[in-house]
């Protein structure tokens, strides 16, 4: 199981640094918010067809939604494996109202791909995500 997930990390992410542009679609879609200083629970699990695009030769990362999101890469931290079995790489980004926050890609145990979205009061996740 372990080199399996190490075959998908690889192949993850050399798609992501040797590609101009490259599409994803999301399956599912979740998210939690602050209310009265504290973090809600996560929300219920909606699906999605979200299309994330990905160009790190621009540093730039797309999530088309209703109203488009814009993320400019600031900084890129390093691999880690998470205390869940998943691994992860987050990069420091700002989006179109110059807001500061942090994106994370994720492989979990099983192989599934998440991208979250994390600000100081709001947080969301694309679950499921696979490469067109």
């Amino acid at each position: 199981m372990k080199r399996i997930l190490l075959l998908l990390l690889m192949f993850f992410s050399l798609n992501f640094v040797k590609a101009e542009e490259t599409f994803y679609r999301a399956q599912y879609f979740a998210y939690k918010c602050v209310e009265n200083n504290q973090w809600t629970n996560w929300s219920v699990w909606q699906e999605s067809k979200v299309l994330v695009s990905v160009d790190f030769k621009a540093e730039v990362i797309q999530i088309y939604t209703e109203l488009p999101q814009k993320y400019i890469i600031l900084d890129t931290g390093d691999e880690y494996e998470d205390n869940k079995g998943g691994t992860q790489v987050e990069f420091s980004v700002i989006d179109q109202d110059k807001d500061i926050g942090i994106i994370r890609f994720r492989i979990q145990s099983d192989g599934t791909v998440q991208l979250y979205v994390e600000f100081n009061d709001i947080m969301w996740v694309y679950s499921g995500l696979y490469k067109i």
